[in-house]
């Protein structure tokens, strides 16, 4: 059995390498995948390969400039399939398993639009995904990600959206009709990750304001997964990441660190195949 060490970070377009480096060491990241990243692809694989040259550029042919995905592998066997500028979907080609969609998004936040807004554009994008999958005839999907929403917002668990559930095994059922039409479900683990049972942060995005409904705590990054794909995903490797295995990315009231590292915290996951 192989495993795949999947890390997932937006770093609010700070050059992180130093920390992006520590990371990756420290838990043995196969899949790094960043979102806002200002620093360069060469500058950073020089920062990751100083005891080898163990990680691969981001696909040469990849328009999304919004993610970038590094690789413990050549990334010819993680090649773009669908883009545009806020995802990026690539075909994964493992020789211990069989091929696997993997999609990276970062979606429109909620500063510059509406919960209406957003909810549309989930829509869009699930549908997208949906027409990625029949086209190459593959039901095996990752998609992970900041989705600038929380797990239980409308356009996280509404069927035409990305229609996530937090059980497996109602996610096990694979559809559910409405209407007369058939939709996928995705698994979506990281409402788990909501509290401080277990951790010392409720979430991987703090923002408190002052209105009367403020969840401070949120979890807008999140992995779904298509049910074919949940005996690959090792429940117990879900986490937010709190250091970088040297230096802590939370202030002493478990708060994310944004004065000097990003506003979000990074998740990080195994699969096994």
């Amino acid at each position: 059995m192989s495993t795949l060490n999947v890390l997932f970070w937006n770093v609010q377009r700070k050059n992180l390498t130093h920390q992006i480096t520590n990371l990756v060491k420290h838990k043995h990241v196969d899949i790094l995948v960043l979102a806002e990243n200002p620093a360069s692809p060469v500058q950073l694989i020089q920062a990751l390969n100083t005891d080898g040259p163990y990680y691969f550029l981001n696909h040469p042919l990849s328009q999304c400039r919004k993610i970038t995905i590094i690789t413990k592998f050549h990334y010819d066997f993680i090649v773009p399939t669908e883009e545009d500028h806020r995802l990026t979907t690539r075909r994964v080609r493992l020789p211990t398993g069989e091929d696997f969609l993997l999609t990276a998004l970062h979606l429109v936040d909620k500063r510059s639009f509406s919960p209406e807004s957003q909810n549309e554009a989930a829509t869009l994008v699930a549908e997208q995904l949906r027409r990625v999958e029949t086209r190459l005839n593959i039901d095996r999907h990752v998609v992970v990600g900041d989705f600038n929403m929380n797990p239980f917002e409308t356009g996280m668990i509404k069927a035409n959206g990305f229609h996530g559930t937090m059980s497996s095994e109602v996610a096990g059922g694979k559809l559910r009709t409405v209407q007369k039409q058939d939709y996928p479900y995705f698994y979506n683990p990281t409402w788990s990750l909501f509290g401080d049972l277990n951790k010392d942060v409720s979430g991987t995005y703090y923002y408190k304001h002052a209105e009367h409904v403020c969840y401070e705590w949120n979890v807008f990054d999140q992995v779904l997964l298509r049910p074919v794909m949940i005996d690959n995903f090792v429940k117990g490797s879900l986490e937010i990441i709190q250091t970088d295995g040297v230096t802590s990315l939370v202030t002493a009231r478990s708060l994310p660190n944004i004065a000097t590292y990003s506003d979000h915290l990074p998740l990080f996951f195994t699969l096994t195949f």
